[in-house]
């Protein structure tokens, strides 16, 4: 939906809501007048007045008889937002270590909103569109705290967000204009290889996903390759596989055998997920590899690595944390005059190797 489909009464809200929210006006302040507002928006005088029936009536403002109209304190307005956590539908069907990837970063939103929470609502959206359902909970639902994650499915969803005012955060990627909390994939990718190299390996291969589907897997390839370089080895552009499902054990092992088919045997594998290494392991047995005496591996998540047989190093994300800090660093920028808290944060999450 484009903001020109959007009345004008609630283009008008939205717009005052936004600056509302970033403390344009300090609480107990006097609102600009009627007039200053219908030179300033060039809207008739019966669409302003809507505009701010519905701000007095949501909390934002409050009238005095005989003095005018003024700005609530919004810390002590009453919130009874629902948080509200949208997802791509493509997404949602996933299984394996994605679902567990969705599970652990919600149940840190949860965590992090205690006891006494207020309502959180997770939302399927349709990639790349404003879908009817979105719009309809949009419509129908008073703006407070919004978490989308991996928010690339959708650019359009993130600026509807915002333009309606909600506290509008991305979670497990970066987003440009938008406060996001993220991993370090560069990080993830140099970790998990360096872990290989330090046990001896020096024909490392890494089993990646499609690099045009998700930023992490370009940022993981890219540590592997750093990690490669530092330990002064040439890269080796027939161990770098990218490709196929990214969580599908069954991708690990077509992957793993498509390298001994194409006669490149690694004595090392970085999988990109638990069960991408899983099913690579699986394939290195059915080939008569021992492990880890003839080859090694490490994957990245840690979400589903402590059931592998072999024990499998992992490379352990900090999944719960991006819904924690989300919701932590949401809620102080909720808090009016809060000068401390910036617009536009990008928080970088570390992982941390498990060995096993």
């Amino acid at each position: 939906m484009s903001v020109t489909d959007v009345p004008k009464y609630e283009q008008v809200k939205r717009s005052l809501v936004k600056e509302i929210h970033t403390g344009r006006w300090s609480p107990g302040s006097a609102f600009p007048s009627e007039s200053q507002l219908l030179q300033r928006y060039k809207v008739s005088r019966p669409t302003l007045i809507r505009s701010l029936q519905e701000l007095v009536r949501d909390g934002y403002l409050y009238r005095e008889q005989g003095r005018g109209t003024f700005v609530a304190d919004l810390s002590k307005k009453t919130r009874s937002e629902t948080v509200a956590v949208f997802i791509s539908n493509e997404v949602a069907k996933l299984s394996g270590d994605a679902r567990e990837v969705q599970l652990r970063i919600i149940n840190g939103i949860q965590s992090a909103l205690g006891q006494g929470r207020p309502a959180m609502a997770v939302r399927q959206a349709q990639p790349d569109q404003i879908d009817q359902g979105t719009k309809w909970f949009l419509d129908q639902t008073q703006p407070g705290m919004a978490l989308v994650i991996e928010p690339s499915f959708n650019p359009a969803l993130v600026r509807e967000l915002q333009d309606r005012g909600w506290n509008t955060w991305a979670l497990n990627e970066p987003c440009p204009g938008c406060n996001s909390v993220f991993i370090d994939q560069d990080a993830a990718g140099y970790l998990a290889t360096k872990h290989l190299l330090d046990e001896g390996c020096r024909r490392v291969a890494i089993l990646n996903g499609p690099l045009n589907t998700y930023w992490g897997f370009e940022a993981r390839q890219q540590g592997y390759l750093r990690a490669i370089e530092e330990a002064g080895l040439e890269v080796d552009q027939a161990l770098i596989r990218n490709g196929l499902h990214a969580i599908d054990s069954e991708a690990g092992r077509a992957m793993f055998r498509d390298l001994l088919d194409a006669g490149v045997i690694p004595d090392g594998v970085v999988g990109a997920s638990d069960a991408k290494a899983m099913g690579a392991i699986a394939a290195a047995q059915e080939a008569g590899l021992s492990i880890p005496g003839d080859i090694r591996f490490v994957s990245i998540d840690n979400t589903l690595a402590d059931r592998s047989d072999p024990p499998l190093s992992a490379v352990a994300m900090p999944f719960s944390q991006l819904g924690e800090q989300a919701v932590v660093n949401a809620a102080l920028v909720l808090k009016p005059g809060n000068n401390s808290v910036q617009m536009n944060m990008q928080i970088c999450l570390q992982p941390t190797l498990v060995k096993r």
